[in-house]
């Protein structure tokens, strides 16, 4: 009873979530490519997990990107939180008389359900591997990394530290056993296997309402780093902040994405030489990041509504509130829009030439408000509809 309410409640919750966000997953889909071949097509959407396998990257090399691509799963289950755990119906779950066991085992299997599109990567590497050599290794690797994703899954969900041990050794065994010879890689590979099963089947403790002294000396200090920097700053300012480290998963996950796309554009403004293309390039990477960050719009739009009878008994203007939204996502995109318009000053460009590209961002910064605000629900076609539109206007502009 317990594995169908989870799952019942997950479908609801995430059924909300594709209707306000259709046009993105329609999107996604055309990007796909029917003609291509399936080999060709799978060796493309393995490519994460097969880069590990390649011979030409290091150790270290290796170590970061293993744990790259588990903090995504990470960052893909803290974004539905709420819909994986129960949200408010968890309070009936956890009256239930069910052992830790079970409870485990549901929430093992909730967290597979919520995790089904990141094992696309995963079989498409899978049906590549078979026509690679050393197929035992390669699928022991494949097998190792998703168990240890999982368990880091489970154990940022429970908040909870106590499994994160035998995980931080399965990750050092499994970079570890990539560098050694064929002959002894499947057996090391069979450690993190059991460490990751021993991390998963463990469930941490129930926390007890009372924290322990380290957890108390954290709060504290976190309560003096809030107040000292809190401190001058204007009550828009503190609200601004307040929503969005509320929603610190999921800008965390914008952040990423961003960043993506900035050491993207600094690849390939290097593979180019920072030739004619750089500054199409650098407008391009603006649009897309503006557009990124411009989600952030929505989690800002709803803390209003919810708090619409106290934010309109402050003395505020009307208009102040989307001047401040706009410029919370202005921060937060930001430290990314800087990095092309500054590696272009280093090679060569004037300063006042990338000050007018970076400040040619604000108005689309400013555009991307009105379909979150107006038609929120087709926010995400007008929105790359508007970033496309800035491009083709400014791009003449600059070159």
């Amino acid at each position: 009873m317990m594995l169908s309410c989870r799952l019942r409640w997950y479908a609801h919750a995430t059924s909300r979530l594709l209707r306000r966000h259709w046009q993105a997953l329609t999107l996604s889909i055309l990007l796909l490519l029917p003609a291509m071949p399936v080999f060709a097509q799978t060796r493309i959407l393995g490519a994460p997990v097969l880069a590990a396998l390649a011979p030409s990257h290091g150790m270290q090399w290796r170590f970061v990107w293993v744990h790259l691509l588990e903090a995504v799963g990470m960052l893909w289950v803290l974004a539905q939180r709420s819909a994986i755990t129960g949200g408010a119906f968890a309070t009936f779950l956890d009256s239930l008389p069910a052992s830790h066991g079970r409870r485990r085992a549901v929430d093992i299997a909730v967290v597979l359900v919520a995790s089904a599109p990141l094992f696309l990567p995963v079989l498409a590497a899978a049906v590549a591997l078979a026509f690679l050599p050393q197929k035992a290794g390669n699928y022991l690797f494949v097998l190792d990394l998703l168990l240890i994703t999982l368990g880091w899954q489970l154990t940022a969900l429970s908040c909870s530290a106590r499994n994160a041990v035998p995980l931080v050794a399965a990750n050092l065994i499994l970079v570890g056993a990539l560098q050694t010879g064929d002959s002894i890689r499947p057996a090391l590979l069979l450690i993190p296997l059991l460490l990751a099963a021993f991390a998963i089947a463990r469930r941490p403790a129930a926390s007890t309402s009372r924290p322990g002294p380290l957890g108390a000396l954290l709060r504290r200090l976190m309560g003096r780093v809030r107040a000292n920097v809190g401190h001058g700053l204007s009550p828009v300012t503190k609200l601004q902040i307040g929503i969005v480290w509320n929603r610190a998963a999921g800008v965390f996950a914008r952040y990423l994405v961003m960043g993506s796309v900035t050491a993207s554009t600094c690849l390939l403004l290097g593979l180019w030489n920072f030739d004619a293309r750089a500054v199409p390039l650098t407008l391009i990477s603006q649009a897309v990041t503006a557009l990124v960050a411009a989600a952030t719009y929505r989690d800002l739009r709803a803390a209003h509504l919810r708090a619409g009878q106290f934010m309109r008994s402050l003395p505020i203007a009307a208009a102040a509130q989307p001047r401040a939204d706009m410029l919370t996502v202005a921060a937060l995109a930001l430290p990314f829009a800087c990095v092309a318009p500054l590696l272009l000053v280093a090679h060569g460009l004037p300063w006042w030439s990338a000050a007018a590209l970076l400040c040619s961002g604000t108005p689309l910064v400013a555009l991307l408000y009105l379909p979150q605000r107006y038609a929120p629900r087709q926010s995400v076609l007008l929105g790359t509809m508007s970033a496309a539109i800035w491009v083709a206007v400014v791009w003449p502009l600059f070159t």
